[in-house]
């Protein structure tokens, strides 16, 4: 009988990097593997492809072509246990076309699974204290130019650790216009942060559905919701940008794809990876672990899901270029949603900025070089070829040119400067403020 229950603890879409940072010390071990262990570990990964696997005809082809290559000796010249386990890995991915599906060498792991519950199995010491290490993921977290918020996430790792940090990040940025969030280095984690994040996002008013997943061990569906509150604002309003590249994967997919056909998000990048089977762990001996998909994601919009063909970018662009465009397309965004002209300007101004900055304007050395001297309160030099501006004993900051008069002051981001002439000599500056206000400096000629 097929029920309907609350999204799964245990069960996880783990990204395979996750896994081999955590394994790779034991994975590299030197002991060696009989024969009759290589068989018996083959016979365990077949019974449970066949018990377990998503898709019932896969697992039973996977597991037959398994055996046939086991009963070929295909396996017989691997003598270590991290060799062994790489073939076999590399097969079964190969065959099944699934990048969850993994066998593993891990003693250390296999052990620690053994001394927690079953529900936290997954979830070892080691493992925590790694993320935890990682900020749980959170690796950066700004304020762009035109208070548009940028995150940096590498994991969606478990709420039940995860969880402060997450609400940290998010109130942090509940005070910005737009958001950005980068997902171009995230392989996935846990479907609970996902639905804790998403809830940030989407009105409150009414709970969300936002995915299910069919366990075939269990015959049953399970489903994910977006949280009725959660800890600080919701940003429902705001323009949300996700940035993606190849390597987005699991349950950072799921995070696109939930926002993407709930028509919430702005998706920019690449296509993603393409792996959208959470995945249950199955210890197969002290030494190996088989990481079995078995159960599928079904999107309640689309009845579908990305597995093998990725989630589709809004505006497709490469990875390393995905930041600059979603940015710009932020403050161009803001800039036509701005109340007032005062608004719009100051929007103009960052884009100004940030397009110089891309493409920054070649100006010949005597030309830069003419510009060196001091400005009542403002001295400019001119070190290694390039400009700097400094105001009395502050800090000084280099000046990146926007034409050969114009230059926008890096981490001034209020202020620009334009070199006045007379015939051929600078005769002084005009500081340009982002609010409007004009201020001039005669050249000190002493």
């Amino acid at each position: 009988m097929k029920t309907f229950q609350a999204w799964p603890v245990l069960r996880v879409a783990v990204y395979p990097l996750l896994l081999l940072l955590l394994v790779l010390p034991n994975y590299l071990g030197s002991a060696t593997i009989s024969k009759k262990a290589k068989g018996e570990i083959v016979t365990k990964i077949c019974s449970l492809l066949e018990s377990n696997y998503i898709f019932p005809d896969i697992g039973e082809r996977v597991s037959q072509q398994l055996l046939i290559c086991s009963e070929q000796g295909k396996y017989s010249e691997f003598e270590k246990p991290r060799e062994f386990a790489a073939q076999i890995d590399a097969d079964l991915k190969e065959w099944s076309s699934d990048k969850h599906l993994s066998v593993v060498y891990d003693p250390d792991w296999i052990k620690q699974m053994r001394e927690v519950d079953e529900e936290d199995a997954y979830l070892t010491e080691d493992m925590i204290a790694e993320e935890r290490a990682r900020n749980f993921g959170f690796k950066r977290l700004e304020i762009l130019d035109g208070n548009i918020g940028y995150l940096d996430l590498r994991i969606f790792f478990h709420p039940k650790y995860a969880g402060a940090t997450a609400v940290a990040a998010m109130n942090l940025l509940s005070d910005c216009e737009a958001v950005i969030i980068d997902l171009r280095n995230n392989g996935g984690g846990w479907g609970d942060m996902v639905a804790f994040l998403c809830s940030y996002f989407l009105d409150n008013e009414e709970i969300v559905h936002l995915n299910s997943v069919y366990s075939r061990p269990e015959d049953r569906y399970y489903q994910s919701w977006t949280s009725p509150y959660v800890p600080g604002r919701i940003m429902a309003n705001i323009p949300l940008y996700i940035l993606t590249s190849k390597s987005t994967f699991s349950a950072a997919e799921e995070f696109c794809y939930n926002l993407k056909f709930l028509k919430r998000s702005t998706i920019v990048g690449e296509r993603t990876r393409g792996g959208a089977h959470p995945i249950g762990p199955k210890v197969l001996s002290d030494e190996f672990i088989l990481i079995v998909p078995e159960l599928t994601s079904i999107h309640p919009v689309t009845k579908a899901n990305w597995e093998g063909v990725g989630v589709d970018p809004d505006i497709e662009v490469a990875a390393e270029e995905a930041f600059d465009v979603a940015y710009l397309n932020a403050l161009e965004k803001l800039r036509t949603l701005a109340p007032g002209e005062r608004q719009r300007a100051s929007y103009q101004w960052h884009i100004d900025a940030h397009k110089a900055k891309l493409n920054p304007i070649t100006i010949e050395a005597d030309v830069l070089r003419s510009y060196h001297g001091t400005y009542g309160s403002v001295n400019i030099s001119f070190e290694n070829g390039l400009l700097f501006y400094q105001r009395g004993d502050r800090m000084k900051h280099r000046m990146i040119p926007m034409s050969e008069t114009l230059f926008l002051v890096m981490d001034e981001t209020d202020v620009r400067v334009k070199f006045s002439r007379e015939k051929t000599q600078v005769i002084g500056i005009i500081a340009l403020y982002r609010d409007g206000n004009i201020v001039e400096y005669a050249r000190d000629t002493n």
